[in-house]
């Protein structure tokens, strides 16, 4: 029997050559890459096959004739490997897309008996619509390959409109004319308001809290968690009044068992002036007309507007609030007017605007998390205590900062690789919350 006749190595251009040259030389490229580089180069250089595969670690030059015709033919292509051998594939395009089919169908709660498909739900109705041998190995294999992950639901919060449910138990939808305008002026009370002069504060309200053990982590030892009894007695609720300070990080609270206008109004009037007291005198004499222009521009394209004073105090703080009825009885807005301050309200479904929401998340978490309050005395004094500790070293709050950048790194690495590499998203809208 013959030995196989060798083809001989066509002449490399130069482009080939560079490029098999930095393939020969990389260290970030597979072994099998760098081997088939070198053996290539060797045979241009006039090198003998079997030198070739010696030079390269191989011990034959077979496998280099075969690669040389294969590069004759194909170029650089030869030196990435093709797939080849394995198990036939059992399952074809039809079986394939029979499985997204039936993944993305909606499953009857009493025949499939689950309202979201697991792997192992899935399997048994493939089974039984006739994939006998089906495993959910194969089934996420599909699902992946089709761009489709396990993935926790969220939810958002879409910027002016809400649903209502109205007497006659209707739900309509309600729709803000002014959410755009109310975004962009309280953006741009965070972003210019101290600069100009101007100090923001905002302001919220938070809970109910009930006394009851709150779900929460620890460091114990090894095997022995922190516990709490399952049969608890729920010993009430409380709620938190906040104040906040984004560009120095203070805060100012103070824990209630409810909100009425009756306690609400008398604390933040009490908190406010305090505030006021502390902001600079203004020597110079602003003019009526400059004054209430200064007082103007923050209604600035809202189509509905309250009405000013005629007697207007120098504009000196800018109050960033929801929209609690409270907020808006004409008593109050005329007393935050009289004292120099102007009410800024966010947009309907707009509270992520307020940086107060994002201060009380923290202080809740570090008063309640994996904690037992008995009663809502306890729940308030320990609010309180946790947000007179945060005033020691406060943190300030940058509106579109780099919590903002985390949070969008944050999201590419989960979603734009999508944990198997498989899925793409598009980026998330924007909601920096300080």
């Amino acid at each position: 029997m013959s030995r196989r006749q060798k083809c001989r190595l066509r002449e490399l251009t130069p482009e080939e050559r560079t490029q098999l040259e930095q393939i020969s030389r990389a260290h970030a490229v597979p072994a099998s890459h760098v081997a088939r580089a070198k053996v290539l180069l060797a045979v241009a250089t006039q090198h003998s096959y079997t030198a070739a595969a010696h030079q390269a670690g191989r011990r034959s030059g077979d496998a280099v004739a075969i690669l040389v015709a294969r590069f004759n033919r194909e170029g650089m292509a030869a030196i990435f490997p093709r797939q080849g051998g394995g198990h036939p594939a059992r399952y074809t395009v039809a079986d394939r897309e029979r499985i997204l089919v039936e993944a993305r169908r909606v499953p009857d709660r009493e025949r499939d008996g689950t309202a979201v498909w697991s792997l192992r739900t899935l399997r048994r109705a493939l089974r039984q619509s006739g994939l006998p041998q089906i495993s959910t190995a194969t089934i996420r294999q599909v699902l992946r390959g089709a761009g489709l992950t396990w993935q926790k639901q969220r939810s958002w919060c879409e910027t002016g409109t809400a649903q209502r449910r109205r007497a006659g138990r209707a739900v309509v939808t309600v729709t803000d004319p002014d959410a755009e305008a109310k975004k962009k002026l309280i953006e741009r009370a965070y972003r210019e308001g101290e600069r100009r002069g101007l100090t923001v504060w905002c302001a919220d309200e938070a809970g109910p809290y009930q006394a009851v053990p709150h779900p929460g982590s620890s460091w114990q030892p090894v095997g022995q968690p922190a516990r709490y009894p399952h049969q608890y007695v729920r010993g009430g609720t409380a709620k938190l009044l906040t104040l906040f300070h984004p560009a120095s990080g203070q805060v100012r609270v103070k824990g209630v068992t409810c909100t009425p206008n009756t306690i609400l109004h008398p604390w933040l009037e009490a908190e406010l002036s305090a505030i006021v007291a502390t902001l600079p005198q203004r020597e110079e004499v602003v003019e009526f007309a400059a004054n209430r222009a200064v007082w103007a521009r923050w209604q600035e394209e809202l189509s509905v507007r309250f009405t000013l004073l005629d007697d207007l105090p120098p504009l000196r703080l800018l109050r960033i609030l929801d929209n609690l009825a409270g907020h808006k009885s004409a008593a109050f807005v005329c007393w935050l007017m009289a004292h120099g301050i102007m009410p800024l309200y966010t947009p309907l479904g707009g509270s992520w605007l307020n940086m107060a929401e994002s201060m009380q998340r923290i202080l809740v978490s570090r008063a309640l998390s994996g904690q037992h309050p008995e009663n809502p005395e306890q729940i308030m004094a320990w609010l309180e205590a946790v947000g007179r500790g945060w005033n020691r070293a406060p943190t300030p709050f940058e509106w579109g900062g780099k919590r903002a950048a985390r949070r969008q790194r944050a999201w590419e690495r989960r979603h734009r690789l999508g944990g198997s590499g498989a899925v793409m998203g598009l980026p998330p809208s924007s909601q920096p919350d300080g």
